[in-house]
């Protein structure tokens, strides 16, 4: 299991995807100092897309509002805390999945000093997670279903990204050979940091499926992350910040969804159900893993 992309997308640092429609009108990306700019002028400006309170600094920036170049049709997603597998992701999906799965097109990524940056189609459209309380602009259940998986290829195995996990293990997930030696794993960092694990049971490890199919998981699949259109009939237009995403055990999707939302929330219990299996056996075990890293 693991969430690098290397076999399925390019692996370079800094790459244009050349055949994308960005390239069909214009000759070349902006570069990252022309980014940093831009997004400092639209925060000055008040005019960023998305969080109001992310800023954008002279110096050093994790996870700052995108710049956005609307006369491109550009949205560049950047920051120290950007990763380049999320662009990947979407290259993999776009070329292999043709539009199963709606995700921004991809125009390239570029590496600069300790920054990445993202560069991505612009979608204009309102986020689920804004329209909760108005059912005139949601979709319709059927449309958020989730397509069937495509039969797994083979990739490059490397770590896991998932904020599931505490980020003192992040640097050891993976890669992982079997979804046996992922739960051995996953089910043993809560003892980490107690004096004597040997003697402490175990309640919940046989409740993780070893024998669970692989398949590819978003990871984040929360309402603020889909995006439906401006205009009637309300549809997805798209499903963004693939960051998370990954090879993992069928259950984790479900797991992720209920774990950042509201779990007596409409979404949680109402939409949930409807658009992916639930996999009730592993609630427990999960949230008990999960939870005792601290979150």
């Amino acid at each position: 299991m693991s969430s690098s992309h290397a076999q399925l997308a390019p692996n370079e640092a800094n790459f244009d995807v050349r055949s994308s429609s960005f390239f069909q009108h214009h000759n070349q990306l902006p570069s990252p100092d022309e980014v940093r700019t831009h997004a400092r002028a639209q925060y000055l400006a008040g005019t960023q897309w998305g969080d109001k309170r992310r800023q954008v600094l002279d110096d050093y920036n994790t996870r700052p509002c995108p710049a956005v170049f609307e006369s491109l049709g550009l949205f560049v997603k950047w920051g120290s805390d950007i990763k380049i597998a999320e662009g990947q992701a979407l290259y993999a999906i776009r070329h292999y999945l043709d539009n199963a799965v709606l995700v921004p097109e991809i125009y390239g990524w570029r590496t600069d000093g300790k920054e990445n940056f993202l560069y991505m189609e612009a979608i204009s459209g309102r986020t689920l997670e804004s329209v909760a309380g108005d059912r005139r602009k949601r979709p319709r259940p059927h449309l958020l279903r989730a397509p069937d998986h495509p039969q797994q290829r083979s990739i490059t195995r490397g770590r896991l990204y998932d904020r599931a996990i505490s980020d003192r293990y992040m640097a050891e997930a993976g890669p992982f050979t079997s979804v046996k030696e992922f739960h051995d794993w996953f089910s043993s960092l809560y003892l980490r940091r107690v004096p004597d694990p040997e003697n402490i049971p175990d309640p919940y490890r046989q409740d993780l499926p070893d024998d669970s199919e692989i398949v590819f998981t978003h990871g984040d699949l929360h309402p603020s992350n889909i995006l439906l259109s401006l205009e009637q009939p309300v549809k997805v237009v798209a499903i963004v910040d693939w960051e998370q995403s990954g090879w993992l055990p069928a259950y984790w999707e479900d797991r992720k969804a209920h774990f950042t939302s509201d779990s007596f929330g409409e979404w949680s219990e109402k939409y949930l159900p409807m658009i992916m299996d639930q996999y009730p056996s592993t609630w427990e075990a999960w949230n008990y893993y999960s939870l005792s890293m601290g979150f």
